[in-house]
């Protein structure tokens, strides 16, 4: 009796162990079954890569590698850690052998590529929307008419150069093709066109563009115009009127055509630098006319005034106190190239009427000149 008591106190002992040893071998078999998914998940990856699967395949790699890493780092939960697995298993299986479900996981993994492309697309500042738009600004040719007087002709600059070939050069520079037109040629380079007259005031001006711009219709006009009213103290309190109608009638005769208006230079002439100040504020106000009706014109401030130490000041005009110097004239050139990108930044230029007219000055002419 006592023995036999003894061995049942015993038995527990060994049930304790055998279940025991199950359990370890519960938790051997678990990470085998692990161990096999690991695997599989490789082989299934070597599948997709050696195969040059669908356009999904570089979405399922990355599934596959995150499940991978997902099964290292959580490998003790032998359980949950296999369903998921198995999971992820039967997802890159059913991508590579089912068209639809290929097809799901393609489209949903392409969303986060068409979104970042339309963000950069959109960008203001992407280098995409730069190019197109400097592509788009060189398309256009460039016909222009330099309207105006003595200091529109260069008058007192080396070769009468004054500040056409700088533009020119600077235009060309920035990949636009240029064509100066105008019923006179006047200066050493080539394409030297110009419609200029030395003393010559607005409404005389008005008459000569009534015979040239029919012929010629520029894309562009380029207008110094005043100081001969100015000089000659005629109508100088009427000259923003003047200068309206004359670009209107610009305008109206060549329908594709963007004028760029130059304020007054500063005149050393004594006495006369208050009455500049009074015509620039005529021409200011009629632009403001101009902006309201949406016509396309664009200011090039020339005065100090207004624009700083960035325009000819009294040390860029010469002795006689209203021609410049030469690097007044240069200023000046540059002064209209960045109004001339002004309008096309604002969507004013259009490409010139064909009218027989070539694109290129330069190319059309053989090198001679004449004055």
């Amino acid at each position: 009796m006592v023995r036999d008591s003894l061995e049942k106190v015993a038995d527990p002992a060994p049930r304790t162990q055998r279940l025991a040893f199950l359990r370890t071998k519960k938790a051997i078999a678990a990470f085998t079954a692990l161990g096999c998914v690991l695997i599989a998940a490789v082989v299934v990856i070597g599948t997709i890569h050696t195969g040059g699967s669908s356009n999904g395949s570089k979405a399922e790699d990355q599934i596959a590698v995150a499940s991978m890493q997902s099964l290292t780092s959580t490998a003790p939960e032998s359980t949950s850690t296999t369903a998921t697995a198995l999971g992820i298993v039967d997802l890159t299986s059913s991508t590579s052998t089912s068209g639809s479900t290929s097809t799901s996981t393609s489209t949903s993994t392409t969303k986060p590529k068409s979104s970042e492309s339309s963000k950069s697309s959109t960008s203001p500042s992407a280098t995409p929307s730069v190019a197109t738009s400097a592509t788009a600004l060189n398309d256009v040719p460039l016909r222009i008419m330099a309207l105006g007087a003595s200091i529109v002709k260069g008058e007192t600059s080396p070769g009468y150069l004054g500040f056409r070939k700088p533009m020119r050069d600077e235009l060309v520079g920035l990949g636009f093709t240029v064509n100066m037109v105008g019923s006179v040629r006047l200066g050493d380079f080539v394409d030297n066109d110009v419609e200029a007259y030395g003393g010559k005031k607005i409404k005389e001006m008005h008459e000569y563009a009534k015979k040239i711009v029919p012929k010629t219709l520029p894309n562009v006009f380029v207008i110094n115009l005043g100081t001969n009213n100015l000089l000659q103290n005629k109508d100088v309190d009427k000259v923003g009127q003047q200068m309206e109608d004359l670009i209107d009638y610009l305008l109206t005769t060549s329908k594709q055509s963007t004028v760029i208006l130059s304020t007054m230079l500063t005149n050393k002439v004594p006495n006369l630098e208050p009455t500049v100040l009074d015509m620039n504020r005529q021409y200011r106000d009629i632009m403001k006319t101009f902006e309201a009706d949406g016509k396309p014109v664009v200011l090039a401030e020339m005065h100090p005034s207004e624009g700083g130490s960035r325009v000819p000041t009294a040390n860029e005009i010469g002795p006689d106190g209203s021609h410049p110097t030469v690097k007044g004239y240069e200023m000046m050139g540059h002064i209209f190239v960045q109004a001339i990108q002004s309008a096309v930044g604002k969507g004013l230029l259009q490409k010139p009427v064909e009218n027989g007219i070539p694109a290129d000055g330069d190319a059309e002419r053989d090198g001679s000149n004449s004055r």
